[in-house]
């Protein structure tokens, strides 16, 4: 599975892909350090349901393209309900990737359900009910005032590192206002998680430079 993405990570304008099976699981990566596994689920989890959506209004998809202006995500759906999903720069040759993974998407389906099969997948456990309360209640705390400027920050972050701004974003607010008292004087503490996330100096720089517009 590794070489035949690492095959589709080596076109130009290719940022990473992977393979998200019918089981609801991530089954090969070949994805830049900064995403997350978990966010990486989250990504295939959400095209999984727009492609469930789309076959119960009975349209066939060959091939899903969606276009934000930092990145253009490519999905290409599998057998048995899977996704290769890829991300691109926006402007990335779409023909010679699409014809590139069509090549490539028997022997990605074969290794699929070899590494299913070597190691199956359970179903992970559920959440308690007074977890998810607590989450409600955390999220309902975040003052008004501030939701304006956190929506600014995201759009901010996701002109940095592309589509997983969202849940990266909804991941450290949970953290931020666990450990700050959320309001416009504790956002530097959002920040400086959400600049741990990046990891990348001259990302980190950039990121900062829009946030201060709306924090100072």
């Amino acid at each position: 599975m590794d070489s035949l993405l690492q095959e589709i990570t080596a076109l130009p304008g290719v940022f990473g892909c992977f393979v998200y099976s019918g089981e609801r699981q991530v089954v090969g990566s070949k994805m830049p350090p900064i995403f997350r596994k978990d966010n990486i689920k989250a990504i295939g989890s959400l095209l999984a349901r727009t492609v469930q959506t789309g076959r119960m209004a009975q349209l066939g998809f060959k091939k899903i393209e969606i276009k934000y202006n930092e990145s253009l995500l490519m999905i290409k759906p599998l057998e048995n309900e899977a996704l290769l999903v890829l991300i691109c720069e926006p402007n990335a040759n779409k023909s010679l990737i699409a014809m590139t993974a069509g090549m490539l998407a028997g022997d990605i389906e074969i290794a699929m359900a070899q590494a299913i099969k070597a190691h199956p997948i359970s179903s992970p456990p559920s959440r308690p009910a007074e977890t998810i309360q607590a989450s409600q209640v955390e999220e309902a705390e975040i003052d008004e005032k501030i939701a304006p400027v956190l929506e600014q920050i995201k759009e901010a972050l996701a002109m940095t590192i592309g589509p997983i701004a969202g849940p990266v974003m909804k991941d450290n607010i949970e953290i931020w206002s666990k450990q700050n008292t959320p309001s416009l004087s504790s956002l530097p503490a959002l920040a400086k998680l959400l600049c741990s996330e990046i990891d990348d100096k001259i990302l980190e720089q950039k990121f900062m430079a829009e946030v201060n517009k709306f924090t100072a």
